[in-house]
């Protein structure tokens, strides 16, 4: 294998490239299995030559560039887009001759990387990027020009991905054998962490920050990185925590935790929307109860006051759902000992969106029961799933009582099929089961 041609290595890219992802991902996925290498050749050819080159000169911040649309911030730090502009930058102006190097050292995807020799490029890019900066900070035009260039407001993320580009040896050395996903964060590892962690600054002083980072990725649970954290700075609350240099990894946090509440602003108009609006809120109450418990975070403190400014913010977004919700219910099931003047009554089409509306509100409301308390908006959400469920209750007994007395009643009929859709929605499929066969029976009576 060591021998292909690039003449076919570019007709495998050709193939693999013109596949669907999914399908391309499963081939790779099974020829990894039985054969590594070839496996690796694969997943290398469902990438252009050059996508392959610009990725591997970025592994290093390869945990820290998800697409900021569908990752928390911290994993997002710097976004794809901004690996293309850099790469881009540097082919073109900056150093045309170290992504050539990398093109060349990429061109047969199975010779092992020479690890040490892309270091040494990446640092000479590092140091092309952060001289270049410096160059314009004095010339008001230059720094425009070049933050247009970059498309960046400043140069931030730009010198963090210098940094950690310069960093990658120390970092590697710092990650070695630990685990790539860490679903506890137990005490020898936060103890082996901190270790690891004075030793990166020990070599190169801007490193460590960044291998908190990319171990919060590592993490199953993020806010568990407060565990090294507070062995690093030795205190158990935040009073002091947020303002030391490490302080990013709390700020970054915080930064998630903003990202989640924004997953379930608005009104949810489906079961998916639905969904992963709740999801948003469970990442949300994890997140933030995940801090206060790791360091006893103070209401007064820095942090303390960004987690209640974010409660806050959660608890409006979720009063809307909730009034909502209660809007959709009286169109939806209306109190059945109120008169509804028969313009109102909803039938037909007109029933089955009001009743599709209502679902999506049950099955937030249902995900979300657990986690409520925790965004502290418990109480108000209690007592939402309460008011539905006894107005459902109420008129499903008043419904069957009506349906007893006039079983051929079509228009009765459908409403005892919309109650127990929202019974199912609300997770109760055995009442919806149950009030299912009381309508039956009372239409056979």
């Amino acid at each position: 294998m060591t021998t292909l041609t690039p003449a076919k290595i570019a007709q495998l890219r050709a193939l693999m490239s013109a596949m669907p992802a999914a399908l391309s991902a499963r081939i790779v996925d099974a020829t990894a299995s039985g054969d590594e290498a070839m496996g690796q050749l694969l997943a290398a050819c469902t990438k252009s030559a050059e996508a392959y080159a610009r990725e591997r000169f970025f592994a290093p911040l390869a945990p820290l560039s998800l697409d900021p649309a569908h990752a928390r911030p911290s994993l997002a730090h710097i976004p794809p887009a901004m690996l293309d502009t850099v790469w881009r930058w540097l082919d073109e102006i900056l150093a045309p001759e170290i992504a050539a190097d990398m093109r060349k050292r990429c061109a047969n995807p199975l010779m092992p990387a020479d690890t040490r020799a892309e270091d040494l490029l990446r640092a000479d890019a590092s140091a092309r990027i952060t001289r270049a900066i410096e160059t314009v900070k004095d010339d008001p035009r230059a720094h425009k020009q070049l933050r247009h260039r970059l498309g960046v407001s400043d140069f931030r993320a730009v010198r963090d991905l210098a940094t950690i580009l310069r960093a990658a040896p120390v970092l590697r050395e710092a990650l070695a054998d630990i685990p790539l996903s860490i679903s506890e964060l137990d005490e020898e590892l936060s103890q082996t962490l901190r270790d690891r962690y004075d030793e990166a600054c020990g070599k190169d002083p801007d490193a460590g920050v960044w291998l908190l980072y990319l171990v919060m990725a590592r993490l199953v649970r993020p806010w568990a990185i407060l565990r090294v954290f507070e062995k690093i700075v030795r205190r158990d609350d935040d009073f002091l925590l947020s303002r030391t240099d490490v302080a990013a990894i709390g700020d970054a946090l915080l930064e998630d935790a903003a990202f989640h509440v924004s997953g379930f602003a608005g009104i949810p108009s489906s079961v998916e929307t639905a969904q992963e609006m709740a999801a948003a809120l469970t990442q949300f109450a994890t997140v933030t109860v995940g801090m206060s418990r790791e360091i006893g975070i103070r209401k007064d403190g820095g942090w303390g006051r960004q987690i209640m400014a974010l409660r806050q913010r959660a608890s409006t977004q979720m009063e809307a759902i909730h009034g909502a919700a209660l809007t959709q219910l009286d169109k939806t099931v209306p109190d059945p000992h109120k008169h509804l003047p028969a313009r109102l009554k909803l039938t037909g089409d007109a029933l089955e969106a009001a009743t599709e509306r209502m679902e999506v509100f049950c099955v937030f409301l249902r995900l979300t029961r657990d986690d409520a308390s925790r965004a502290a908006v418990g109480g108000a959400h209690a007592a939402v799933l309460d008011r539905i469920s006894q107005r459902v209750d109420m008129a499903s007994e008043v419904l069957l009582a009506q349906m007893r007395s006039s079983p051929g009643d079509g228009l009765l009929t459908e409403r005892a099929a919309v109650l127990a859709r929202l019974m199912n929605a609300f997770g109760q499929q055995e009442s919806a089961a149950v009030f299912l066969r009381r309508a039956a029976a009372a239409r056979a009576a």
